[in-house]
């Protein structure tokens, strides 16, 4: 058995009083296999640049014990993100220039046939070509949707024939599932019944939690004060041990398991906000030698 994902790998580069701290792998799917490979065989398959970005992108799962062999190096840059407190951007605060494209690099049929059956996926978005690689496949799965993108303008039976009983569980936050539940007019327990999850999780960046299961409502907080420097990867790392309570207890779901997943992804969560970077709790940031032209163009790294 594998936890696996897919898709194109970025790099995440974090600033500090405009100074940069480093750089790191990113994409939340990839950052939920980093926390997860302690525990299980895990598994990336697709993308990235043939840049020095790439092959961090790639080393640093590899580091934590992610399968890395079925990731392909595409000519062109790695898709990368710049993060500061100010939270994401996509554009390079020194030059300007923008290296976060919108489409997909990998190909579904490159995956299909990498996926064994008694495999876990995670994935972190439904694009078309997400899409086809689940429909192509019987494995249980996980979502994680922190961003609604084209799912805005599908209609409540589209949305239902995406998500409906393809999911051991979905997390998704409060500003996806609000911009759901404004469009259709239903309430928490409704949408649950109707795409039928065995969880679904609504997170307002970790402090606050709804969980669904069986059609009730548990309501979940994080009280002590946590001194926050940097947020991202804060939620893939809540999500990672979720799964991995519930993967645990044979994907059998009670109360207890539910209280037990909590305390289990508050606690990673505390923590993982406590540094630079969504996966320093894993692995340093890889510093930046020098460069030529731009930080974000052709770099050397230590």
């Amino acid at each position: 058995m594998r936890i696996i994902s897919f898709g194109d790998l970025y790099i995440d580069y974090y600033f500090s009083n405009n100074l940069v701290l480093g750089i790191c792998g990113g994409k939340s799917n990839a950052n939920i296999i980093a926390n997860l490979s302690k525990y299980y065989k895990t598994a990336f398959f697709g993308v990235t640049g043939n840049d020095v970005q790439g092959k961090v992108a790639i080393s640093s799962l590899n580091y934590l014990g992610v399968d890395t062999s079925n990731i392909k190096e595409t000519v062109g840059h790695t898709k990368a993100f710049f993060v500061s407190k100010d939270g994401y951007s996509k554009t390079c605060p020194y030059c300007g220039r923008k290296l976060a494209y919108q489409e997909s690099r990998f190909e579904p049929k490159d995956i299909i046939p990498l996926i064994q059956d008694d495999d876990y996926i995670i994935v972190d978005n439904l694009s078309d070509n997400v899409q086809e690689v689940l429909n192509s496949v019987s494995n249980k799965a996980f979502l994680d949707l922190s961003y609604i993108g084209d799912l805005l303008y599908l209609s409540l039976d589209e949305l239902i024939s995406i998500l409906k009983n393809r999911f051991e569980i979905i997390k998704m936050n409060k500003k996806v599932y609000s911009s759901l539940r404004d469009k259709f007019k239903l309430d928490l327990v409704d949408f649950y019944e109707l795409i039928n999850p065995k969880l679904l999780i609504i997170t307002t960046g970790c402090k606050e939690t709804l969980v669904v299961f069986n059609s009730e409502v548990y309501e979940k907080a994080i009280t002590e004060q946590t001194h926050e420097i940097d947020i991202s990867g804060a939620e893939d790392s809540f999500f990672a041990e979720f799964i991995r309570t519930i993967i645990d207890n044979d994907l059998e779901i009670n109360e207890k398991i539910i209280s037990l997943a909590y305390m289990r992804a508050s606690a990673i969560a505390r923590f993982c906000v406590t540094n630079y970077g969504a996966r320093t709790h894993l692995e340093e940031l890889t510093k930046i030698k020098s460069y030529q032209e731009c930080i974000c163009g052709n770099i050397t790294v230590e």
